[in-house]
């Protein structure tokens, strides 16, 4: 097979081009269905792509060398391959507490806490919140283990927490809702009903839709344990290993520990959970496959419906403009040469939609990111994957109406009316 030189390339180009300048309105419009499909293509990919970079950011903020210990029975299901985990029984306060105490006495960092409720009320005088907000009961070595900044104020004294006085510490969107550019240092608020004085603001860490890090009040944990507790509550046990090298060696005795309070006998299974930020991170997002190979698909017959359109439109071409193919060939245009020009055109509309549905799909996936206040995520991968499937729908579907163009007669073709 011969090559094909490249002025005749550039000229098969340039012809492409003048004739979709002849038939604007058409391009524009054929450019627009290729769009549509790169659009649902890179659209849902990069959403998919949003909230595993969220899920990502927000456990890697939890440290590299922190675990917690707490109840099972949470289940994590999207699609068939979801996983699910046994139902365990509760972890009572005492429980959590003991084995604290047990860790900090081989100087090992844990803190007790509990996410009492995600859906209260919090009031400042004619001021109230969603009922969106997350009420953490929390120690001491809360900050230290779980990373939260105070930024404004302080957290609780170890008076507080002996005493379970009613103070809160609220976190920035709470604090932005209430009290919008006043500080909020010494004022009371109700939360639930019952009343809180505020002597700390938490600094922002981020919301995404599997934790709302932001929108939190945080109280001592006794406090917590008695105006928001009941027979049900089952607390969390955080753990701070020394470095990210010994966090084996501190799950480990974390969990022989655990195995004692519990007194459970040598070979049964353990009725609690070990999390660790990174393995769970991992799990979520391996759970959220299933929705990146639907949202693929789903992007793929969108094209498969565009690449149809265009090679429709591509037909209807050949046959308005079959006189002009009778010309070029009577002038001595080859078969290779009129394949060369439908297949240009056909490329660049496609190229043209592709860009375009590129920059939508961006903008469309990114909206998650908005909305989880995540950072913008740009896939480079999915990015250089919808210019290439662009291309091939050009050439797929320009392939037969070009050959069709290239085989008719130029004396009948001279002859068409």
């Amino acid at each position: 097979m011969r090559k094909i030189r490249l002025p005749i390339l550039l000229e098969a180009v340039t012809m492409a081009i003048q004739a979709l300048r002849a038939q604007l309105l058409r391009a524009i419009l054929t450019a627009l269905i290729i769009a549509i499909g790169i659009t649902a293509l890179v659209g849902m990919l990069t959403a998919t792509s949003v909230m595993e970079t969220s899920i990502s950011g927000q456990f890697t903020s939890m440290g590299a060398n922190t675990f917690t210990i707490q109840q099972g029975g949470m289940n994590i299901q999207i699609g068939r391959r979801g996983i699910r985990e046994k139902e365990q029984p509760q972890i009572p306060l005492r429980s959590a507490l003991k084995l604290k105490s047990s860790l900090q006495a081989q100087g090992i960092m844990a803190s007790v806490s509990d996410y009492m409720t995600g859906t209260s009320i919090v009031q400042y005088k004619e001021k109230k919140t969603n009922p969106n907000v997350g009420i953490v009961a929390s120690d001491d070595n809360n900050p230290t283990v779980d990373a939260i900044t105070i930024a404004e104020g302080r957290y609780f004294s170890p008076i507080e927490q002996e005493e379970s006085r009613p103070v809160a510490v609220i976190a920035p969107d709470v604090a932005r809702v209430l009290f919008e550019n006043t500080s909020p240092i010494g004022e009371r608020i109700r939360v639930n009903g019952k009343p809180f004085t505020i002597i700390g603001v938490s600094a922002p860490k981020g919301n995404s839709g599997f934790m709302a890090s932001d929108n939190m009040v945080y109280v001592p944990l006794m406090t917590g344990h008695q105006a928001f507790g009941s027979p049900t509550s089952s607390y969390v046990t955080s753990v701070m290993a020394p470095n990210a090298l010994a966090l084996d060696a501190t799950i480990e005795e974390a969990v022989a520990r655990m195995r004692a309070i519990r007194k459970l006998r040598p070979g049964e299974e353990n009725n609690f959970n070990i999390r660790r930020s990174d393995s769970l991170s991992a799990m979520l997002i391996e759970s959220l496959s299933s929705v990146s190979m639907g949202a693929a698909l789903i992007g793929f017959i969108t094209l498969l419906g565009a690449s149809v359109a265009l090679m429709n439109i591509m037909l209807v071409s050949v046959t308005e403009r079959t006189r002009e193919i009778g010309t070029r060939k009577a002038l001595g245009a080859n078969q290779r040469i009129i394949v060369l020009q439908f297949l240009a055109e056909a490329i660049l509309v496609s190229l043209i939609g592709g860009l375009f549905g590129t920059i939508l799909g961006l903008a469309v996936g990114n909206g998650m990111a908005v909305v989880m206040n995540s950072p913008a995520v740009f896939p480079i991968q999915w990015m250089i994957l919808a210019l290439v499937v662009s291309v091939l729908v050009g050439i797929i579907s320009g392939w037969y109406p070009a050959r069709q163009a290239s085989r008719l007669d130029p004396i009948e073709a001279l002859r068409y009316e």
